[in-house]
């Protein structure tokens, strides 16, 4: 769930080397508090073909510094959202990349793809995790939490054997997802449909689509850089067969025009 830097109060902090493999990003937001005649604010958040695992709360400013804690798992995303955020709310977020949320989070993300869903409702450890980031003292408490909890589910994952998955997702991720699938499933020595089904699984999306988020994510990347590419040269370096199909996967997958994309960016 890859927010955007359009969003004032959002911070990204890239994952020690360790975690690398595994965690695309640490992230924390921080919406506004609430002035005389605000309400709740909305933001759209795009696919990126990640599970994310997110604490909720509301900044109290006191003594006791949260209220309405919550901690949720989001599913990989086929297509844009448009979310609420309320004034005062604050987030600490962990994305894990295509085929890590079984292993880490012990949820499946295909069962999850789309949907935003409590920890009470996946598994009793995230649910104890919960309980121990509602005894933090500090934000930056429950944050280092977050972390130890990550690094020591991946120090004791790596002791198992990785799916067949992960090198046709390494291959996805890697390539940007400008790769045919036969032509990936024939270089693992698999069919198409043992390839639809493994990546199915472990990134809860399908191989085609999880290929066309990281397209569009690059696409993305390119338009809010700032270096002034034209659309036609986005379009080359991204694996589109020319502007007006980089513009309707763009309409499709953001829900806006890439110009407008661009100036929300």
């Amino acid at each position: 769930m890859t927010a955007g830097a359009e969003m004032k109060g959002y911070e990204e902090l890239a994952p020690p080397a360790s975690m690398a493999d595994a965690v695309d990003a640490f992230w924390r937001y921080s919406a506004p508090p609430r002035d005389a005649g605000t309400g709740p604010e909305f933001h759209r958040i795009l696919p990126d073909g990640c599970t994310d695992l997110i604490f909720h709360f509301r900044g109290t400013g006191g003594p006791v510094w949260m209220a309405d804690p919550s901690l949720e798992v989001v599913g990989p995303m086929e297509r844009f959202a448009l979310i609420t955020i309320e004034p005062g709310s604050v987030s600490l977020g962990i994305r894990f990349k295509p085929g890590w949320a079984l292993a880490l989070l012990g949820v499946s993300p295909r069962e999850l793809r789309g949907l935003s869903v409590p920890v009470a409702d996946c598994s009793p450890a995230l649910t104890l995790l919960q309980r121990r980031l509602e005894d933090c003292r500090s934000p930056v408490e429950a944050h280092a939490l977050l972390q130890k909890s990550v690094a020591r589910r991946l120090a004791s994952f790596r002791e198992a054997p990785r799916p067949r998955a992960t090198q046709a997702l390494r291959w996805l991720q890697s390539s940007g997802g400008q790769v045919r699938m036969s032509a990936l499933a024939r270089t693992l020595g698999v069919s198409e449909r043992t390839l639809h089904r493994d990546v199915l699984d472990e990134a809860g999306v399908p191989p085609k689509l999880l290929a066309r988020v990281l397209r569009f994510q690059r696409a993305v990347a390119l338009l809010r850089s700032g270096g002034g590419e034209d659309l036609s040269a986005v379009a080359l370096a991204c694996g589109y067969a020319d502007q007006a199909h980089l513009s309707r996967e763009v309409r499709d997958l953001a829900g806006l025009s890439p110009t407008a994309l661009q100036l929300e960016g």
